[in-house]
């Protein structure tokens, strides 16, 4: 059982040390810590099949979404797709002009995908870099890059648009294949507004966003009945209690049957100075 059924404290609020509190199981919604949201939201991601190498990023988007209101957990109880698992955010740069990309996004969803979109814009050089996604699910879940933008000193705009209005946003011509709705990304280099809460602006490069960083003090809002859903399915990612499984759990000493042995830290010998040593076990046994 996680922290989130702690009933201690103040209603709907995190402690220091990562726990939420008010949050019994019987109510409708709770309010998640950022830590607990991250560990099962990483544990669906390796049990849902994405590279390894992926889920980190991947993790984070989901934790900034889901703060910032985007249904991020839902995507994850939808599962991912085959071609999230096969593509794993890979993307492919269909056409380019200086400051100007089309993506292809290889029928991936939009969190899959998008630490890949951020990478190709703030590589691109410039003041202003526009970037087409096309080929893509769950596109409004991209408009996470908007929080991102404000921990990178960046200004971020994410639009819902059709290949059609590629032209007009100075991008070169969209291929036929791409041809359908997608998003448009326009990065600018110049400063963002910052809160005026000065506890925000600090914890804003801590936690990577505005609204993680909202969610620091009031937590993250969850329908119950997802929560424990995915709770429940992320245990996918453990592994079961065998005797494999024992004798990899630390440096406990487990026999062929998973019983664990008696302590033989006294059968220990330790390298140094000898002279005064007492005798070892084989020379106490040979007596």
């Amino acid at each position: 059982m996680t922290s989130a059924t702690l009933t201690t404290g103040a209603e709907g609020a995190a402690d220091r040390l990562g726990r939420t509190r008010q949050n019994a199981s019987d109510r409708e919604t709770l309010h998640l810590s950022l830590r607990e949201l991250r560990l099962i939201t990483e544990r669906l991601l390796q049990a849902q099949g994405l590279a390894l190498g992926a889920v980190p990023a991947v993790r984070d988007l989901v934790l900034h979404a889901q703060a910032a209101g985007l249904p991020a957990l839902q995507f994850l109880a939808d599962r991912l797709t085959a071609a999230d698992r096969v593509h794993t955010g890979r993307v492919e740069i269909a056409a380019e002009t200086p400051g100007a990309l089309v993506v292809d996004c290889l029928g991936q969803s939009g969190l899959v995908v998008a630490p890949a979109l951020l990478d190709l814009l703030q590589a691109e050089p410039g003041e202003r870099v526009v970037l087409w996604a096309g080929h893509l699910e769950r596109a409004e879940l991209v408009a996470v890059l908007e929080h991102q933008g404000t921990d990178r000193g960046v200004v971020l705009t994410v639009t819902p648009a059709a290949a059609s209005a590629a032209p007009a946003a100075g991008l070169p011509e969209v291929p036929g294949e791409l041809a359908g709705e997608g998003v448009l990304l326009v990065m600018e280099r110049r400063a963002p507004e910052l809160p005026d809460d000065p506890e925000l602006r600090r914890l804003l490069p801590l936690v990577g966003s505005l609204p993680a960083a909202r969610a620091v003090r009031t937590g993250i809002e969850t329908p119950t009945a997802l929560w424990w859903s995915l709770f429940e399915d992320s245990a996918g990612a453990l592994s079961p209690e065998s005797v494999t499984s024992l004798k990899h759990a630390g440096a406990t000493a487990v026999d062929d049957n998973g019983v664990i042995e008696p302590d033989l830290t006294d059968d220990v010998d330790f390298v140094g100075d000898t002279s005064g040593a007492t005798a070892t076990t084989d020379e106490k046994e040979q007596r």
